[in-house]
């Protein structure tokens, strides 16, 4: 199919507001990438910075992009990034052009309104993104030797499908200080649909800190994740309550650069296939985990 059947489809963005629009992209999401946004949205966590150009077909999404702007800090000034998801066609449509189409009408929006564009791109679609002029750019993690110490109680462990525990995240996403001057991110909704999804299992209190910590061990590494309160915490504060007797290594998935950690080493980190566009404004990024879309 080598032409662009264009005339049988219609163009829309910015229709969160239309609630059969709204369903048809979440049919779309679950049907092309297994995610269910019904969560978050039920939970009111739905976010107007995640702004969607879709084609659709009698009431159906037939293809999509969506640009996510997300308030960040960079180098100490605040800012903003975007952020290119949800890129996909259903079977019939594709390889007629329609996502690059999109895409080039999402980044003529986002004109402007942004210092830099990344996406995090599957080893499938990779040739895609070169075709669109995206090219790999080097992420990174921090990473360090576990100091040792004794385990502190107090964390409590939070069910996100309480409203209770999920108001205490999104309290502590809402008024949270940046870890980082040097990388940032500070949209609370990006954060919870994390919560929801893939932290669900990995989502503690420390309600003497009055913090939130998602973390998880692999093969004795503890994988801090994010550190979300009101204060920035210091990693001798932090660790007791999370440390464990055969702790080898400590990772950051974030910039810890404000956690007053020592001996950290920039560690890449691969396995999310990091695309830029243009220039950006980091050369060797730590990509918050809670900022990927």
């Amino acid at each position: 199919m080598g032409e662009t059947m264009t005339s049988d489809l219609t163009l829309a963005t910015a229709y969160w507001d239309d609630p059969a629009s709204r369903a048809a992209f979440k049919r779309f999401m679950l049907e092309i990438f297994g995610l269910d946004f019904s969560e978050w949205e039920s939970a009111g966590y739905w976010d107007a910075s995640y702004r969607p150009f879709s084609y659709f077909r009698k009431g159906e999404v037939v293809a999509n992009v969506c640009v996510y702007l997300l308030d960040a800090i960079i180098e100490g000034r605040e800012t903003r990034l975007a952020q290119i998801s949800a890129v996909g066609t259903l079977p019939h449509w594709r390889a007629q052009g329609l996502n690059r189409l999109l895409l080039e009408l999402g980044l003529e929006w986002a004109r402007g309104k942004h210092e830099g564009v990344f996406l995090f791109g599957t080893e499938g679609a990779i040739p895609f993104y070169e075709r669109c002029g995206f090219r790999a750019h080097p992420e990174f993690i921090e990473q360090m030797p576990s100091p040792g110490t004794a385990r502190r109680p107090g964390l409590r462990k939070l069910d996100c499908t309480r409203l209770e525990d999920r108001e205490t995240i999104y309290e502590c996403a809402r008024r949270r200080a940046p870890i980082s001057r040097r990388f940032a991110v500070l949209n609370a909704k990006l954060l919870m649909f994390h919560a929801l999804h893939a932290l669900r299992d990995h989502a503690y209190e420390i309600p003497e800190l009055e913090c939130v910590v998602f973390y998880k061990r692999e093969k004795r590494c503890l994988q801090v994740l994010d550190l979300v309160g009101a204060r920035v915490l210091t990693l001798e504060q932090l660790y007791p309550y999370l440390a464990a007797e055969d702790d080898q290594l400590i990772e950051f998935h974030f910039s810890s650069d404000r956690m007053g950690v020592e001996g950290t080493r920039l560690v890449p980190w691969p396995q999310d296939n990091c695309f830029v566009k243009g220039s950006f404004p980091l050369e060797r990024p730590v990509f918050p985990f809670t900022a990927k879309a």
